[in-house]
Protein backbone atom coordinates (compact mmCIF):
# COMPACT_ATOMS: atom_id res chain seq x y z
CA UNK A 1 0.00 0.00 0.00
CA UNK A 2 1.55 3.34 -0.68
CA UNK A 3 2.65 5.63 2.13
CA UNK A 4 0.04 8.48 1.30
CA UNK A 5 -2.93 5.99 1.44
CA UNK A 6 -1.73 4.31 4.54
CA UNK A 7 -1.36 7.76 6.03
CA UNK A 8 -4.80 8.80 5.16
CA UNK A 9 -6.00 5.68 6.43
CA UNK A 10 -4.52 7.15 9.94
CA UNK A 11 -5.83 10.83 9.76
CA UNK A 12 -9.40 9.21 9.09
CA UNK A 13 -8.96 6.51 11.76
CA UNK A 14 -7.72 9.36 13.94
CA UNK A 15 -10.59 11.50 12.67
CA UNK A 16 -13.19 8.64 14.00
CA UNK A 17 -11.75 8.82 17.48
CA UNK A 18 -12.14 13.00 17.74
CA UNK A 19 -15.59 12.90 15.82
CA UNK A 20 -17.00 9.75 18.04
CA UNK A 21 -15.95 11.24 21.86
CA UNK A 22 -16.79 14.09 23.29
CA UNK A 23 -13.46 13.89 24.96
CA UNK A 24 -11.06 12.52 22.50
CA UNK A 25 -8.03 10.97 23.63
CA UNK A 26 -4.37 9.83 22.48
CA UNK A 27 -4.82 6.79 20.09
CA UNK A 28 -1.90 3.63 21.01
CA UNK A 29 0.18 3.29 17.82
CA UNK A 30 -0.22 -0.11 18.90
CA UNK A 31 -4.28 0.14 17.72
CA UNK A 32 -3.71 1.82 15.09
CA UNK A 33 -1.09 -0.80 13.56
CA UNK A 34 -3.81 -3.52 14.29
CA UNK A 35 -6.93 -1.77 12.75
CA UNK A 36 -4.57 -1.42 9.50
CA UNK A 37 -3.18 -4.47 9.57
CA UNK A 38 0.45 -2.96 9.99
CA UNK A 39 3.64 -3.31 11.64
CA UNK A 40 3.55 -0.77 14.96
CA UNK A 41 7.30 0.15 13.33
CA UNK A 42 5.86 0.99 10.07
CA UNK A 43 2.94 2.73 12.17
CA UNK A 44 5.69 4.46 13.99
CA UNK A 45 7.65 5.53 11.23
CA UNK A 46 4.73 7.18 9.09
CA UNK A 47 3.12 8.77 12.55
CA UNK A 48 6.82 10.67 12.81
CA UNK A 49 6.42 11.83 9.46
CA UNK A 50 2.83 12.93 10.18
CA UNK A 51 3.67 14.86 13.51
CA UNK A 52 6.72 16.65 11.21
CA UNK A 53 4.00 17.69 8.70
CA UNK A 54 1.71 18.86 11.56
CA UNK A 55 -1.09 16.71 10.63
CA UNK A 56 -1.09 14.76 14.08
CA UNK A 57 0.17 15.21 17.26
CA UNK A 58 2.62 12.28 18.59
CA UNK A 59 4.48 11.75 22.36
CA UNK A 60 8.03 11.46 21.52
CA UNK A 61 7.84 7.85 20.81
CA UNK A 62 5.30 8.27 18.58
CA UNK A 63 3.21 5.68 20.72
CA UNK A 64 0.34 7.84 21.17
CA UNK A 65 -0.72 10.12 18.19
CA UNK A 66 -3.98 12.11 17.99
CA UNK A 67 -4.84 14.31 14.77
CA UNK A 68 -4.30 18.52 14.83
CA UNK A 69 -6.87 20.79 12.71
CA UNK A 70 -4.53 20.71 10.10
CA UNK A 71 -5.22 16.70 10.00
CA UNK A 72 -8.99 17.14 10.08
CA UNK A 73 -9.17 19.41 6.97
CA UNK A 74 -7.22 16.84 5.02
CA UNK A 75 -9.89 14.53 5.76
CA UNK A 76 -12.76 16.50 4.64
Amino acid sequence: MCQTVQMHKILELLAHNVRSNTRPDFVDSMFIAGELNMSVQETKQLLRSMHAMGTVESSMDCEYSLITYKGMELCQ
